[in-house]
């Protein structure tokens, strides 16, 4: 009888990992939604709370994207102050996205990723 639990379990945990794969994708941002935070910026230097924490939600993202993806991706220039390099990184997102609204129902990292390729290509 015990031969026959490590399939069951094995199962039970594929299951589990495919359900929290499938909500994860699911709740993945899609582009215009990330455009829309980093567009806020105005509204959140003007003391708008809520917007403050939706550019936040921009800033974070892009510099997620960044730190995980720098050197294999695209490659980030070694010297500058972080915020500045934070800003940049909106910058090129806003212009690459704007510039391309027909993709903007896309994830958003198949919009970010590109972006910050063509922004800060390796061996340059």
């Amino acid at each position: 009888m015990e031969k026959y639990m490590l399939p069951k379990r094995v199962l039970w945990f594929c299951l589990v990992m495919q359900v929290l794969c499938s909500e994860a994708v699911a709740l993945e941002e899609i582009g215009a939604e990330i455009l829309d935070t980093c567009l806020s910026e105005r509204q959140a230097l003007s003391g708008n709370a809520t917007a403050g924490i939706r550019y936040g939600l921009c800033l974070g993202y892009l510099k997620g994207i960044a730190d995980t993806l720098n050197g294999s991706e695209f490659c980030l220039p070694e010297t500058g102050e972080t915020a500045l390099i934070t800003q940049r990184l909106k910058q090129v997102y806003i212009n690459y996205a704007l510039a391309r609204q027909g993709d903007l129902n896309l994830p958003a990292t198949r919009i970010v990723v590109p972006a910050l390729r063509e922004a800060f290509p390796c061996g340059r």
